[in-house]
């Protein structure tokens, strides 16, 4: 997600997700301004699993400082710590 989000990522990879400031209703909004992406409505528990709805899922999650990271490799190191509190709790 953090190369989709700074157009590094393929495009058939990119055009599987949007952000919240695309969607028509809400260009004035502070949530059009952030860097959240849509969730796409699922009709079964398997389409969970699909990147269009894992990778935003995710990436909503994490905090504003992990996703405003200024390299990859920042991105990476702060994902690494993100997922090793999360997983263990601290």
């Amino acid at each position: 997600m953090y190369k989709v989000n700074h157009d590094q990522a393929p495009k058939h990879i990119s055009d599987l997700v949007s952000t919240v400031a695309v969607t028509e209703t809400r260009p004035d909004l502070y949530s059009g301004k952030t860097t959240y992406y849509c969730l796409p409505s699922l009709r079964t528990r398997f389409e969970q699993r699909a990147f269009s709805y894992s990778g935003p899922t995710v990436w909503n999650k994490m905090p504003y400082d992990n996703r405003a990271s200024p390299s990859l490799d920042v991105f990476k190191r702060k994902l690494k710590t993100y997922c090793f509190n999360e997983a263990f709790s601290l």
